[in-house]
């Protein structure tokens, strides 16, 4: 199978149910020995997903499951159970069923697993062997076509929708939102972010057919953080005060919310007192960390160097915020981004949001078939009006861009989460 030792870049996306259904199907439905908190959107899932994930682990007497995607350093990232990664053997191990089912499958369905549906059914595998009841899962695409969207759901988050995968999803946010409303299950409860009115629209209609009860940020979810002051969240029923979270970016505090959320959903399922779901969160939120997502770069001779795996519009957006904030605040005389990009996603999108905000870009070309050339890149920024300048590889980028940026300056990685796995491999492979 690839995914133990073969290409960890993206692949051909094949949209479609038929092949992983087959797959479930001929090894006894291992999607359903457990349920899940199933999360959708176009930006968030993940952050939102380690918030879920420390917070049940503190919460639950049981093992609980995690599921993401993409990895940034081994594929081994994408499934753990008690905060646990899956070992390399076993992964290994079930890669080689995988690989046999997936020859199996192609002689039935026409064509054989994805790498996404692998790594899905490797997933439910291994929660059904080591027996949990309960699962974080991130959908890898949309919603309605995932392979994760066989599996049953005991709460649904959507965390936002944007303009992503515009050439499976739809170019309009009400189509995008339609894709992603399709994770919503008869009577189960669904959490939402923060909607635009064309998404918000179709997902409220979709939950109201099929019965789900809502909970939306600003209607019935908010946090307020005075300054210098610890995170109060306020949820249907309880609110928890003194949140302390470990996480930079006002962004997380919108994840965070979710995830507590989905949390208290589960908790009232359980009959889990407020205090210790109170306990739980406010651990978890101090504790968790999602690496690549505007999080400092660890190590020596890293200091002023951030990382961020924001690679749409939507993200460069959020990340502009921030990038902002630190500027405006004193903390960076200068800003230098060390940038690449997917060459199927909207580069000059991404450069419009974040040329207000920094001082100077330095291109270099990923690898990876699906990596956008360094002369679309140049060509992008030139476009752009940023100032720029060129690297023939990421170590060579590095040197550039931290000589630029000075020292009191700030470098940030961005683009893709292929980039941040490049600034966490060349910079010691320790991503906390």
């Amino acid at each position: 199978m690839r995914c133990p030792g073969g290409p960890r870049g993206p692949e051909r996306i094949r949209p479609g149910l038929e092949r992983i259904r087959a797959a479930f199907e001929r090894t006894g439905h291992p999607e359903r020995a457990f349920r899940t908190v199933h999360i959708a959107g176009t930006n968030g899932k993940g952050s939102t997903a380690c918030f879920t994930d420390a917070i049940l682990r503190r919460m639950l007497a049981e093992p609980v499951g995690l599921y993401t995607s993409p990895h940034l350093l081994s594929p081994e990232e994408r499934i753990r159970v008690g905060g646990e990664k899956i070992p390399p053997e076993e992964l290994f191990r079930y890669g080689a069923r995988a690989s046999a089912l997936s020859r199996n499958v192609a002689a039935t369905a026409g064509e054989p697993l994805s790498y996404f549906e692998e790594m899905t059914w490797i997933a439910c595998c291994w929660f059904r062997r080591r027996g949990i009841p309960l699962a974080v899962m991130e959908t890898g695409l949309g919603g309605r076509w995932d392979a994760t969207n066989l599996c049953i759901p005991e709460v649904s988050v959507i965390t936002n929708v944007g303009k992503d995968h515009a050439e499976w999803l739809g170019t309009s946010l009400a189509r995008i939102a339609s894709e992603k409303a399709g994770i919503l299950r008869e009577n189960t409860p669904a959490i939402l972010g923060k909607l635009a009115p064309a998404a918000r629209n179709i997902v409220l209609a979709v939950a109201r057919e099929k019965g789900c009860r809502v909970w939306e940020i600003d209607r019935d979810l908010r946090w307020e953080e005075p300054p210098g002051g610890d995170m109060t969240v306020h949820l249907p029923g309880i609110s928890l005060p003194r949140m302390r979270i470990r996480m930079h970016g006002e962004f997380q505090r919108h994840n965070a919310l979710l995830a507590c959320a989905a949390s208290w959903v589960v908790a009232a399922s359980r009959n889990i007192a407020g205090t210790g779901f109170a306990r739980a969160a406010r651990e978890a939120l101090a504790e968790a960390l999602w690496p690549g997502r505007y999080t400092p770069l660890p190590g020596r001779g890293n200091a002023g160097a951030w990382v961020d795996g924001a690679h749409n519009p939507a993200a460069a957006r959020v990340l502009a915020r921030e990038l902002a904030k630190r500027r405006s605040s004193g903390n960076a005389e200068k800003i230098v981004a060390l940038w690449s990009m997917l060459v199927d996603k909207d580069i000059a999108g991404f450069l419009r949001a974040v040329a207000p905000v920094v001082d100077g870009v330095v291109a270099y070309p990923m690898g990876g078939e699906r990596a956008a050339p360094l002369p679309v890149l140049s060509s992008a920024l030139a476009k752009a009006g940023i100032a720029w300048r060129e690297a023939k590889n990421f170590p060579d980028g590095w040197e550039i861009a931290r000589r630029w940026a000075g020292k009191n300056g700030m470098t940030i990685v961005c683009g893709s989460l292929m980039a941040a796995a490049d600034a966490y491999r060349f910079r010691g492979g320790k991503v906390a």
